[in-house]
């Protein structure tokens, strides 16, 4: 008898302590995720708010990998794989190296010739030629493999409130943004001090992140509508609620005046059909009255809330913008082969991971010469070429495919019912490959995963995949 009371007592202590983690993971995942996005919606490394988000973000990472890693290492080990080496080539670019080693590398010629023109022998270097923004890297690194280690072991209920976490910083951002474009051009709204003024940018500092952030909406409201259990008249509620919102979204996304966002919403639009699955809703409500109040009342109040961001969209510069030249295009297509050049100078190793700015720098010709500086090459595959080399490309390559085995199971099981296991499972993994795919789309033209807030979006998304992966094998 005493040993079955020691065994109740001792499995009642395991079933506390997971009810602990688990509650200590929500915690810190919905703690990164709105503080990631209200303090860390900038791609730049001076932003004074990364003083409280890195410290934060390493916190979190030693809590994360102390109480989660073995369960996350359980659920997703082959993107948890992906997730170190990805850490691990910042960290190698970051050990010194002999001086024979690091002048013989591609690219390194001017910078052993100012050692010799100043006298001084060469010392010992680590390979990034920028050691500074090497370690900003790394350290970037720190809140997406905490978030990833936290939620790979996460259950569905948890899951699901990720998903309304998300749709719900989605919506406030957007809001911001329509209060952004009808208030002062460099109102009190605007949290960060170089930034796209007199547009809608929301909690972040680019009126194409802002796009990007908006466009995600799509697929995630899909997987959210999905979900649903009720009765039918309930669902055609729902069903409405959904439409209003995706009109709005496609409102808020004009008053960036971000073309890419426009690409991008149509993108958001197309993948929320192949996310979306119609529930089954069970038999008619009695009090039909009542119901019927209730949904003409909300979908009043947003259709009132629709038609305000219409004419606040119409009367902002951000639609004119639209229809004119941007010159922020044009020096993309100028620093085109610049960039080039200095992908063939330090092919095949890079410069070293976040090392643009610099690299750049010495490639730059005088006619593009100006105040402001080139800060990304508005082409992440490319940019990643030139910093990472052929280990970088690796990576991407080995992304691609841990893509195509999520994507070749989510469309396998596309039609599975509602009521079988893994249904919410297939649901949040396409949603999850759908954001993926917009974000690599945009990666084309623009750095959305520079962003430390669209970083966690990415994970997140990845833990999907990796979790419908995992459900499908089963």
């Amino acid at each position: 008898m005493m040993k079955m009371a020691q065994k109740r007592r001792f499995s009642l202590s395991l079933v506390g302590s997971d009810r602990s983690r688990g509650r200590f993971a929500f915690i810190a995942i919905t703690t990164l995720l709105v503080g990631g996005f209200l303090l860390a919606g900038g791609g730049r490394d001076d932003l004074l708010s990364l003083l409280i988000w890195r410290p934060l973000s390493m916190l979190f990472l030693v809590l994360a990998v102390a109480f989660h890693w073995r369960d996350a290492w359980q659920n997703g080990r082959a993107l948890m794989l992906f997730a170190l080496a990805v850490a691990l080539l910042p960290a190698l670019q970051l050990i010194p190296l002999p001086p024979s080693v690091w002048t013989a590398l591609p690219g390194r010629d001017l910078i052993a010739d100012i050692y010799r023109d100043a006298g001084m022998a060469p010392p010992w270097q680590p390979f990034s030629v920028a050691q500074a923004r090497t370690w900003n890297a790394l350290f970037s690194l720190a809140a997406p493999f905490a978030l990833l280690v936290l939620i790979l072991p996460a259950d569905m209920q948890m899951q699901r409130r990720i998903l309304l976490i998300l749709i719900g910083l989605g919506f406030a951002s957007g809001i911001i943004g329509m209060l952004q474009a009808i208030g002062p051009a460099n109102g009190p709204l605007y949290f960060y001090r170089i930034t796209n003024n007199g547009v809608s940018v929301g909690l972040f500092a680019n009126r194409n992140h802002q796009a990007a952030f908006l466009s995600a909406m799509f697929p995630l409201i899909a997987a959210h509508l999905s979900f649903f259990k009720g009765k039918p008249e309930q669902l055609a509620f729902q069903r409405a609620l959904a439409g209003v919102a995706g009109l709005m979204l496609l409102l808020l996304i004009l008053m960036t005046g971000s073309r890419a966002g426009i690409v991008l919403a149509l993108a958001g639009i197309a993948l929320s059909w192949w996310v979306y699955r119609s529930p089954v809703a069970k038999e008619r409500s009695a009090q039909r009255g009542t119901d019927h109040r209730t949904r003409m009342i909300g979908v009043g109040l947003l259709s009132l809330l629709m038609v305000f961001a219409a004419i606040v969209a119409v009367r902002t510069p951000a639609v004119q913008r639209l229809l004119e030249s941007d010159p922020t295009d044009e020096l993309r297509v100028l620093t085109l082969p610049t960039v080039i050049k200095a992908v063939g100078e330090f092919f095949p190793w890079g410069s070293g991971l976040g090392t643009f700015v610099e690299t750049y720098q010495i490639f730059e010709p005088s006619k593009l010469i100006a105040p402001t500086y080139f800060n990304h090459a508005h082409n992440d595959f490319l940019e990643l070429l030139l910093t990472a080399g052929i280990p970088g490309m690796a990576l991407l390559l080995w992304a691609a495919l841990l893509g195509l085995w999520a994507l070749r199971s989510l469309i396998k099981f596309r039609k599975l019912p509602s009521d079988q296991p893994g249904f919410q499972s297939q649901v949040l993994g396409r949603a999850g490959f759908s954001i993926i795919a917009m974000l690599a789309l945009n990666s084309a033209a623009d750095y959305p995963l520079r962003v430390p807030s669209l970083m966690l979006l990415a994970v997140v998304a990845a833990s999907w995949c990796s979790n419908a992966y995992r459900a499908a094998q089963k």
